[in-house]
């Protein structure tokens, strides 16, 4: 048996052809966080349950055209996933569910988007009475690290924001979660 040692030794050694020598490219690892505070006019429970559950009717970034199912599990070690096709066993699974406190947290552990690079994101959302009349504040929290710069970090950041501000927001503000099969007034793109 190879020692730990032994392989780390020749995995040091100087690599000889062209082929060899590109095979690995550095990168610098990163670390970034970010939070962001959206307000809905929901109550906190209508809110959430709108935001997990089948998620397609507001979620509109996916690897697959027309996915058969996205799907949030609001639940201890849930998934967040996509499947490609009905009935298929092919899709993606974005991210795991590693806290949940409904209707007021939620917490993700996965790549989302961005799987197949060396990248780790926790997402976490708080939900709370916004105060006035049924109004939800809705954070956002991101914690990231990996293979990601500031410019990634950034786009990151604004896919959330509009998830959250220009998807989830007027999807339950136009009640549009009260009939999922339906069209949404919300997204009719005008003439």
């Amino acid at each position: 048996m190879i020692s730990l040692a032994a392989l780390l030794l020749v995995a040091a050694q100087p690599a000889t052809g062209s082929a060899a020598e590109t095979a690995i490219q550095a990168f610098e690892p990163q670390g970034f966080t970010t939070r962001f505070t959206i307000e809905i006019e929901a109550p906190v429970t209508e809110v959430f349950e709108a935001a997990t559950g089948d998620v397609t009717g507001w979620w509109d970034h996916s690897f697959w055209p027309d996915p058969a199912e996205m799907v949030i599990e609001p639940r201890f070690d849930g998934r967040f996933y996509e499947r490609f096709e009905a009935g298929s066993d092919n899709g993606t699974l974005h991210a795991r569910v590693i806290f949940v406190r409904a209707p007021y947290e939620l917490r993700l552990h996965g790549p989302l988007g961005l799987s197949g690079r060396a990248f780790d994101m926790v997402t976490s959302w708080s939900l709370e009475d916004a105060g006035e009349g049924d109004r939800t504040a809705f954070t956002v929290e991101l914690h990231m690290a990996g293979e990601i710069d500031a410019e990634m970090a950034a786009i990151v950041r604004s896919v959330w924001v509009h998830f959250i501000d220009a998807r989830l927001r007027p999807w339950v503000e136009a009640d549009c979660h009260l009939a999922p099969d339906e069209a949404c007034s919300a997204f009719v793109t005008q003439p």
